[in-house]
């Protein structure tokens, strides 16, 4: 998560979840659409999980 200096995690989905890429995607689609404009997906290498984060505040970068 290097580029997102403050962040807000929304979302952790394991990779354990056959669909939790595209899962983690549609649900940074549905923050992006209401109060986090700028939320995106990371992926977790040590946790193995799909994050969804976001710019702490919501704001825009």
């Amino acid at each position: 998560m290097s580029h997102c200096t403050t962040t807000v995690v929304l979302e952790r989905i394991s990779d354990s979840d056959l669909r939790a890429d595209s899962r983690a995607e549609w649900l940074a689609g549905e923050y992006r659409a209401g109060e986090y404009p700028t939320a995106h997906v990371h992926y977790d290498l040590t946790g193995g999980a799909f994050v969804v984060v976001a710019p702490q505040g919501g704001a825009s970068e």
